[in-house]
């Protein structure tokens, strides 16, 4: 990781929660925020990435259908939703879990929340009414 910079790792869970935010149903977290998070050119390098996982993963797999038609790396929006797709759930999974540990532990008389690693995390905006009581 450069300074002052955010990660891949981090620019790509935003990525993935935006994804969720506007393109899920039914929405299990609302990440109103992330898509304007990310620069426009890391979008692109992060859809690219996404797209060569998903050929390299089917490739492995041996979906040699799959395969062939996407061989030659190209976005398109059925691949790119497919790759994010298969992604996207477990950082979704993952951050609402969080969340919901977390108000059940303020309502048991927690006070203090501490985010490791939070890279492009919105908790405050988007539980602004928890952290009152944080």
């Amino acid at each position: 990781m450069k300074e002052n910079q955010a990660s891949f790792t981090a620019l790509s869970v935003a990525y993935m929660r935006a994804y969720h935010t506007m393109h899920e149903i039914p929405k299990i977290f609302d990440d109103f925020l992330a898509y304007d998070l990310i620069p426009e050119e890391k979008r692109a390098l992060i859809e690219q990435h996404l797209i060569e996982q998903n050929v390299t993963l089917n490739q492995q797999l041996n979906h040699s259908e799959y395969a062939a038609s996407h061989s030659d790396q190209t976005i398109t929006s059925k691949s790119l939703m497919q790759a994010t797709h298969k992604y996207a759930g477990f950082f979704i999974s993952r951050a609402r879990y969080a969340e919901d540990a977390l108000e059940k532990a303020v309502r048991q008389g927690v006070k203090q929340y501490v985010i490791l690693g939070a890279g492009m995390n919105i908790f405050t905006f988007i539980q602004s009414e928890m952290l009152e009581k944080l």
